[in-house]
């Protein structure tokens, strides 16, 4: 069964202009490449209120508004709904069941909110679905502008259940859509984008599509009486011919042959045993379809499976070496700033130790170098002692 769709969206007075250049088609120029201007003339406005969206829906308002305030110029004039199903709904209507739905549709608003007070109610034909775009006055009972009350999310939710059950009775058949769904609506760019996605789907489809009529050499026969050379078989009988001669008393009615058809049908041996053959074919080819979608096709899926799963492994292995290395590195930065922060220190107390020792031989220095060497070595520092010895050198 087909769902019914009811979207709703607010209305403010910069909006109108747009919108009814959109819904009266009064530009070439569209930004919906599904519109198809050639069947724009098939488009028809339920009831005929309006002919300048902006002019005449704020014209309505002053004039059956109860409040003698000016209109607040960022306040909501027109809650639009928009009323359509999907298109195997549509697909063996004619376009007088079509009209029905809509005038069903919108005599349920008018009853729910009141009839003057929608402005326009625009059936458009020349899309891929057929909708309906229906504007309402949000005047409440008071005759005052409040879509926040008129059109609150009680509101709201009673037309998304009631509609579906006001159609149904009407004999259309709808279902409500998912209640309670955390779906939002979609973006007209979002719409774009998932349409895109499903035609690109779809021409994945026909693909594979191609390649099970390629599975099945493409013996399936297209059976045509003509090419099959058929003869009706006939038979002849005895009919009365309609003439007769009189014998004395007796009246006698002359016989006559004739063709009839037996129902049956002639068949050439050729053509015969060709069509035999094709479905011989047929059956083989769809026994190779069928291993091929129960067996095969299984364990390609199977096999890819299990190649995921592998790279998945890898790639978490790759990840854990990744994270000891990092681990590492860290540990290797730290004792290397600790390592230079000794060296600094140690090279200090020998600039500070040869200043106060300047008579101290360069055999004794010497000497203290190996013992400082000797005890650095416990700490597996040997490369930075050696630059250390290096500079004593120098120095000395």
């Amino acid at each position: 069964m087909s769902y019914l769709v009811a979207r709703m969206q607010k209305m403010k007075a910069g909006n109108l202009v747009g919108m009814g250049n959109h819904n009266q088609r009064l530009t070439d120029n569209h930004s919906n490449k599904d519109i198809d201007t050639e069947r724009s003339y098939l488009n028809y406005d339920l009831v005929n209120r309006t002919d300048n969206y902006k002019t005449d829906i704020q014209q309505f308002i002053n004039d059956n508004k109860s409040s003698s305030h000016a209109v607040r110029k960022d306040a909501v004039l027109i809650n639009e709904w928009i009323i359509t199903s999907d298109n195997q709904f549509f697909k063996d209507k004619d376009d007088k069941e079509i009209k029905d739905f809509f005038e069903q549709a919108k005599d349920y608003f008018a009853e729910k909110f009141g009839d003057n007070n929608i402005r326009y109610a625009q059936v458009h034909l020349d899309e891929t679905t057929p909708h309906m775009h229906l504007g309402i006055v949000p005047f409440n009972a008071e005759h005052k502008l409040s879509a926040k009350t008129v059109f609150n999310r009680q509101a709201f939710q009673a037309v998304q259940d009631e509609l579906p059950t006001y159609l149904q009775e009407r004999g259309f058949n709808l279902e409500r859509g998912e209640k309670g769904s955390e779906r939002k609506n979609l973006t007209v760019s979002e719409y774009k984008k998932a349409k895109d996605e499903l035609k690109e789907m779809t021409t994945t489809l026909e693909q594979r599509k191609s390649e099970v009529l390629a599975l099945s050499n493409d013996k399936t026969p297209t059976i045509k009486k003509e090419s099959l050379d058929l003869k009706d078989e006939t038979k002849t009988i005895k009919v009365p011919s309609g003439e007769t001669i009189d014998i004395g008393k007796l009246r006698h009615e002359f016989m006559k042959n004739e063709e009839r058809k037996t129902g049956n049908v002639i068949i050439p041996k050729d053509k015969l045993n060709a069509l035999i053959q094709g479905y011989e074919d047929l059956y083989s080819s769809n026994e190779r379809l069928k291993k091929y979608v129960e067996t095969d096709l299984p364990k390609e899926i199977t096999k890819v499976k299990g190649k995921y799963s592998e790279l998945v492994k890898e790639y978490n292995d790759l990840v854990r070496k990744s994270n000891r290395n990092i681990e590492t590195i860290e540990d290797l930065e730290k004792e290397n700033k600790s390592l230079k922060n000794e060296i600094k220190g140690i090279y200090r107390g020998f600039t500070a130790f040869f200043e106060k020792s300047k008579s101290v031989t360069a055999e004794q220095i010497k000497t203290l170098v190996e013992c400082v060497v000797s005890e650095v070595k416990e700490f597996g520092h040997l490369l930075c002692i050696q630059r250390v010895r290096q500079k004593i050198d120098e120095r000395f």
